[in-house]
């Protein structure tokens, strides 16, 4: 009777460690297939793990992991630490915030304030005042339009005031480069990024006369094109100047011509023929046809 059910057992057994192997190759072969799907449907991004400031040189400290799904993946973010080691933030970049491409400088670039500015741009810093500074709401990252204003030396009222530079992007107010508030700032100078031809005009612009910042929205970016104003048009109620009368040139009327004097009529010579007879001459004068002879005269 053992022997008989050990004949039956060791079948079993072996059938149990199959089924067993089986079990464990299936559960193993799922976990790799939901593994993978996992992997599919999240992707690694690296966020900031503290506040980095504008010019802050990035190392493995400042950053950490997260999963995002890759329909949420931002444009420009990066998933390999490697790869942003040594870059430099030409924003300020808050803690949680996903590392972007275009918050960076490029690479090589230096880090502090002059990471900030793009290839090609340059930063100028004018003096304000509380006027001209729109009261202080004048805050980094705004766009301001710039106008000059040059007085005439001759004629105070061909002053002018003329809009410079349109849609410009201010990178500081003093020594600010970023504000977490709206509030207001009392600022002496203001940094815009510009190109090397508007930081020219800005530069003869602050020398020639005094600027003027005119706050804009920053979503609004047509440019106006004004054609700028005269002292004399807005004493003239702004209706446009005509230009000054031109001289008047006295005219010069042509000397008379003078008057022809008429000439006499010049009666046409006569015509005298020499006649001798028996050595008397004398002489026939033809008129208009007629023929007269003079008294005979002796030699």
């Amino acid at each position: 009777m053992f022997l008989l059910k050990l004949k039956y057992l060791i079948p079993l057994a072996v059938l149990a460690a199959l089924l067993a192997t089986l079990g464990t190759y299936s559960y193993l072969q799922n976990q790799k297939t939901s593994l993978q799907k996992k992997e599919e449907m999240v992707r690694t991004v690296l966020i900031a793990k503290v506040n980095l400031p504008v010019g802050t040189r990035l190392d493995e400290t400042m950053l950490q992991v997260k999963e995002y799904p890759p329909e949420l993946t931002p444009a420009g973010s990066f998933s390999q630490i490697t790869d942003l080691v040594g870059r430099v933030t030409k924003t300020e970049i808050y803690a949680g915030e996903v590392v972007l491409e275009s918050r960076l400088a490029a690479q090589g670039s230096s880090s502090g304030f002059a990471a900030a500015i793009p290839a090609g741009m340059r930063a100028m810093t004018v003096a304000v005042n509380v006027v001209s500074g729109v009261s202080g709401f004048i805050l980094p990252h705004a766009r301001v339009d710039v106008l000059a204003t040059v007085s005439a030396t001759g004629d105070k009222e061909e002053s002018t005031t003329t809009t410079i530079l349109e849609n410009i992007e201010v990178l500081a107010v003093d020594q600010t480069v970023d504000t977490k508030d709206n509030e207001p700032i009392t600022v002496k100078s203001v940094t815009l990024l510009v190109t090397p031809e508007q930081a020219e005009k800005l530069a003869l612009g602050s020398y020639e006369g005094k600027l003027q910042l005119v706050l804009r929205n920053t979503a609004d970016q047509a440019e106006a094109t004004p054609s700028g104003v005269r002292l004399k048009e807005l004493i003239n109620k702004n209706k446009p100047v005509q230009p000054p009368p031109q001289p008047r040139v006295p005219r010069t009327e042509a000397a008379p011509a003078p008057a022809v004097q008429p000439q006499p009529v010049q009666e046409p010579p006569k015509q005298v023929i020499e006649v001798y007879r028996s050595n008397v001459r004398s002489e026939v004068i033809l008129d208009e046809g007629t023929a007269k002879e003079s008294k005979p005269q002796k030699p």
